[in-house]
């Protein structure tokens, strides 16, 4: 890779003659391995990614619902409540969560919780084949191998899902609204009702 034997060239530069140089050599060492790093997460895996995002070899955020990092004990990451009982270790892996489920499509405010459409959001990006889920808290994790396809492909899929959102938005508001009224005409009724007894 050239880059890499770019910064090995530069580094055993400024290491050469560190006694006279202002830079401290380990820090930019250390900016080189995320760049490096950054460089074989778009060119070995194929992550659309931007290279300034990646600032740890351990954990990056990289969107609101997305990450990727090292897992398995020797990381302190293990999955809080794998589907299947398997854990890894020492992975590099892609991770979509949504710990608040369906609440990414609702409004808490109005008590709206579109599990149906949250359901069938989480059941397609299943089909991108994460290595390890946990279905509880709506967490899927991905390998190298596949993270690509899910990872190029998830901005799209989610804005399809919220364009849904919005028409099903109104739709769970009208029916919401019309139950309201419902209990409002019932209550009424029994009112009366008890004002006309003798």
């Amino acid at each position: 890779m050239k880059a890499e034997q770019a910064y090995k060239e530069i580094l055993d530069v400024l290491k050469k003659h560190k006694d006279v140089c202002i830079y401290d050599v380990s820090e930019l060492d250390s900016l080189a391995k995320k760049h490096l790093f950054a460089i074989e997460l778009r060119e070995k895996f194929g992550l659309n990614i931007e290279l300034h995002d990646i600032t740890s070899l351990d954990y990056n955020r990289l969107g609101e619902h997305v990450s990727i990092g090292m897992w398995g004990t020797k990381h302190d990451r293990k999955i809080s409540w794998s589907d299947d009982g398997k854990q890894p270790e020492n992975e590099l892996l892609l991770v979509i969560s949504f710990p608040c489920g369906a609440y990414i499509f609702g409004n808490s405010s109005a008590n709206d919780y579109p599990t149906e459409l949250f359901n069938e959001f989480f059941e397609e990006l299943k089909t991108y084949n994460p290595k390890y889920t946990d279905g509880h808290n709506h967490t899927l994790y991905f390998s190298t191998e596949n993270a690509s396809k899910i990872f190029n492909e998830f901005q799209r899929i989610l804005r399809k899902y919220h364009e849904l959102n919005t028409i099903d938005a109104k739709k769970r508001k009208i029916k919401r609204l019309q139950e309201e009224i419902a209990k409002i005409e019932c209550t009424t009724e029994n009112n009366k009702g008890a004002s006309n007894e003798p």
